[in-house]
């Protein structure tokens, strides 16, 4: 050794105890390998320290092996999902705004912005045809929508001088029901008048309100008195 009495120094004590389990791998390189065979014939210490890292492998291979808990795979993925919503907790708002922006709207992104590309070319190709039709004469065009009307009054008598209803009728210009407004209090208090009114709006007959040319249903306000009906849309 470097030393005059032959004895190794601390340094060579260290490097060859470092390298002690690749030598017992026999992994180190051809070099090294005699360099510590070289130590180990002059250092007694380092011997037995290498002497206890044999037994301690043969011990700790000796042990018998343990089988695998039924709920480890459960258990660590109980753990995971804690730690990400441990991680998820402390990200701050720009972190999670990045987030966002990658994994929800980027993929939706394109498949949005091409169906908004898709609706505009469709409605610049509809948009004539939804046009008001011209017309020859110079009648003027029909409203979009008009009210029901009241074209049939049937067997009618009301024993009362005024009282207003509100009717809701379906596309048959049926009724199909009907409310009376807080204003009538007469009416509201009044059973047999209540009755004599639902009989005589079973006879009645409406024309149905039309929207764009086609029957829809709509609602009705009818004032009736005893010689006259007067029906607003």
């Amino acid at each position: 050794m470097n030393s005059n009495d032959n004895r190794p120094t601390r340094t060579e004590c260290m490097a060859a105890r470092s390298h002690s389990a690749e030598y017992l791998d026999r992994t180190c390189t051809e070099a090294n390998a005699r360099e510590i065979a070289r130590h180990l014939s002059t250092c007694p210490d380092c011997t037995a320290h290498l002497g206890e890292t044999v037994h301690l492998r043969r011990t700790v291979h000796a042990l018998p092996q343990r089988a695998v808990p039924v709920n480890l795979a459960v258990s660590l993925r109980v753990a995971a999902s804690k730690h990400y919503a441990n991680r998820a907790a402390q990200l701050r708002w720009r972190d999670r705004l990045y987030l966002w922006n990658t994994n929800i709207w980027r993929p939706i992104a394109l498949p949005m912005c091409g169906g908004l590309a898709t609706a505009f070319v469709l409605f610049a190709v509809l948009l004539p045809t939804l046009a008001p039709p011209v017309l020859a004469n110079d009648d003027p065009p029909p409203s979009w929508y008009q009210s029901a009307e009241l074209s049939d009054l049937g067997p009618f008598g009301v024993r009362t001088d005024h009282v207003t209803l509100d009717l809701i009728l379906d596309d048959q210009g049926r009724m199909v029901d009907y409310s009376i407004p807080a204003s009538e209090t007469a009416l509201l208090h009044d059973l047999k008048l209540r009755r004599n009114i639902e009989h005589n709006l079973l006879f009645m007959r409406f024309k149905p309100a039309e929207f764009f040319g086609q029957p829809t249903s709509g609602k009705l306000r009818i004032t009736i008195r005893r010689s006259q009906v007067e029906v607003k849309g």
